[in-house]
């Protein structure tokens, strides 16, 4: 998933060493990579120790690592450089730039970027709440629809500061937002910015087709130009599988991509009952509002916080949402979408773009364009067509 490539297009991409990467950074008019390693140049090991691994992924292991100087825990992200392409070094690089330059309660902080001999070492603050994916999987307490209101409120408001900055997550998902800590009322971060970019300008573009498929907007899966309005998409799906335990677009058989697609790109989900019969409806304008089709008729993150639901949080129902063990289906799903994520990730997206497009064109070419979904009411099982890509609520 090309992050800065993402407006390069055309020019080669580097061999993944310090010196060809200032020069193609020079080339290409990007600070971040030459701005990175011009900073990394110091020694991690002298000022930390290595704590036990919390977990690993296809490019990079996390362990707990404590500040020799002032004895702080800090979680670290450790990169083999032997291992990484070229795609994979510009996410390594990418997600540091892009941190040092953000200052917001919800979006997890950057302490360093190291450049080891062997290894790239991001210091991070330490999040010892676990993901949200996580947090709704294993607990045993189910939260209320004024907890998911609490959340949803930090949610936007650190995606509304990223927006105002220009800069795109393009894969936001339920495993990317983490709890400072396991308190009632923990902070919400999100995380995992290896496939963000910060657009040059409000009009810029992106074209790249890549994410993770259950939580991918529309446009992006079409190959349409696309920007900040596909990140409300994602956390579009976010909320809704937050509210009712189940995500807005899957299919039984979970690996037909082209099913997924095409509900998608239609902007088919329901609000089945009886899961959603005790949601509120302004809960589920909420929903309505983020899942709309087209880009330019979604809300944006900063209108959203200005939604009723925000401003009746404390008579929000206290029923807990149901059902929670539907989310224990989703393991297989969260695979399949881990797998479809590497295959779409920075070593292949640059190399296969076109062969991408051609992809996603030969699984929609069912699909025609649409611009209003259709919202099917499942008491009556019939077809409620509705205006401005919003779908209309069950009949009660």
């Amino acid at each position: 998933m090309g992050t800065v490539a993402s407006w390069c297009c055309g020019v080669a991409a580097p061999d993944p060493t310090c010196e060809s990467l200032l020069r193609y950074s020079k080339a290409t008019n990007v600070p971040a990579l030459v701005e990175i390693e011009r900073d990394a140049m110091r020694d991690f090991h002298a000022k930390f120790l290595l704590g036990r691994k919390l977990g690993a992924g296809a490019y990079a292991t996390v362990y707990e690592c404590g500040e020799v100087a002032t004895k702080k825990q800090y979680a670290c992200k450790v990169y083999a450089r032997h291992g990484l392409d070229a795609g994979a070094l510009e996410c390594a690089l990418t997600e540091p730039y892009l941190l040092k330059r953000m200052y917001h309660p919800g979006i997890l902080r950057c302490r360093g970027f190291y450049k080891e001999p062997t290894t790239y070492v991001l210091v991070m603050e330490e999040l010892t709440g676990g993901d949200i994916f996580a947090k709704l999987h294993e607990s045993k307490e189910k939260l209320t629809e004024r907890d998911i209101c609490r959340l949803v409120k930090l949610l936007l408001e650190a995606l509304a500061y990223m927006h105002a900055r220009d800069v795109v997550h393009r894969d936001l998902k339920l495993e990317n937002l983490m709890l400072e800590s396991t308190g009632e009322n923990a902070a919400l971060k999100i995380v995992d910015f290896g496939f963000a970019v910060q657009l040059p300008s409000k009009d810029a573009v992106l074209t790249e087709v890549l994410g993770t498929p259950g939580y991918m907007a529309p446009e992006v899966i079409q190959g349409q130009p696309y920007s900040t309005p596909s990140d409300v998409w994602s956390a579009g799906v976010i909320v809704y599988t937050l509210l009712c335990g189940y995500p807005p677009f899957h299919h039984d058989e979970i690996q037909d991509v082209q099913k997924l697609f095409r509900c998608i790109c239609y902007g088919y989900f329901f609000f089945d009952v009886p899961y959603w019969d005790d949601i509120s409806t302004e809960a589920q304008d909420l929903v309505r509002r983020m899942l709309r089709v087209t880009p330019a008729d979604r809300a944006t993150a900063a209108a959203l916080l200005d939604h009723p639901w925000f401003n009746v949080h404390a008579a929000l129902p206290e029923t807990k949402t149901e059902p929670l063990d539907v989310l224990r289906a989703l393991k297989p799903l969260q695979s399949f979408q881990r797998i479809m994520k590497s295959r779409l990730s920075a070593n292949h997206a640059r190399d296969h773009a076109h062969a991408m497009a051609s992809l996603v064109a030969s699984k929609l070419s069912q699909v025609e364009a649409t611009t209003a979904p259709i919202a099917i009411d499942l008491r009556r099982s019939t077809l409620l067509p509705t205006a401005r890509g919003g779908m209309a609520p069950p009949t009660p």
